[in-house]
This record gives C-alpha cells, structure tokens and sequence, in this order.
C-alpha cells in the first residue's frame, strides 16, 4: 500500500518527511521501508532513483540556463565569451611577443607553465603534438585591440 507512493516520491525528488506527510504516516517507517527496499534489491527503487536523477539534472540545467540568458541579456555574450575576451586582454603583452617572434612555439615554451596551461585551458593557444601555437579566434581578435 505504501510502497507505490514512496516510489513515486522518491521519482519526484520528495524528502522522507514529504512522502511520509502524504501517506499520513510517521517519517521513520518511511526511512525504514526504504532501508527494506535497498537491502532487497528493489529494481522499481533503482528505476525510480534514476528518474529522480534525471528530474534534478534538468532542474539544474533549467536554473544554469536562466543564469546564463541573464548573463546574456547583460554583457551581449556569453559566459564563455566573456572569459575568453577577458584572458586574451590580460595576456595581451605575452601573446604579442608569441606573435611578433619568428618561432612562436619557443615563444611560448619561455612563458611560465602555469601560464601555459592557463592559455591551453581557455583555447587562447592550441597544442598539436609538440606544436603549440595561439589559436586561430585569439589570432584575429588581438588586431581588434590594438597597441
């Protein structure tokens, strides 16, 4: 009798002491059905569980990307936009000397590592086995800066 609710409260994403308001019963009977279930093996459990997995994961999602169209509306861009603009302005003076140099693979084995990674990281530079060199959107959106 009570085994079909706490499924289908726990496929919502309901606490124990949501489904067991519903059912009308005390909140450790609930947690103790559940125990039985696990300890059982219960294949409707583990299918409601996923469900309640995949009903949280598109609530976050829902709520990153309100986060995200808020951030749009904002700046014109979006998120990863915006950092990437903002590592290429405050790497400008390195990734000048990368250019300017005739081998810009020695230009950026002489930055520090943590540099390095930090421009791999953002797709500021990219490495191709034993070739690294500043990525083709960091190469046209430099000029745009200026001097």
């Amino acid at each position: 009798m009570r085994r079909p609710t706490i499924l289908k409260g726990v496929s919502q994403g309901f606490k124990n002491s949501e489904i067991a308001t519903q059912l009308g019963v005390e909140r450790w009977i609930i947690m103790k059905d559940l125990k039985m279930m696990r300890y059982n093996g219960d294949p409707e459990l583990k299918e409601a569980q996923k469900t309640q997995e995949q009903f949280l994961a598109e609530k976050l999602l829902a709520r990153a990307n309100v986060s995200n169209d808020r951030f749009t509306l904002m700046t014109g861009m979006t998120f990863q936009e915006k950092t990437f603009n903002n590592m290429v302005i405050f790497y400008k003076p390195e990734l000048m000397k990368i250019l300017r140099s005739g081998d810009q693979y020695a230009a950026i084995m002489k930055l520090p590592k943590s540099v390095r990674r930090t421009l791999l990281h953002n797709g500021i530079i990219t490495r191709r086995r034993y070739k690294c060199e500043i990525a083709s959107d960091a190469r046209t959106y430099l000029p745009l800066l200026g001097d």
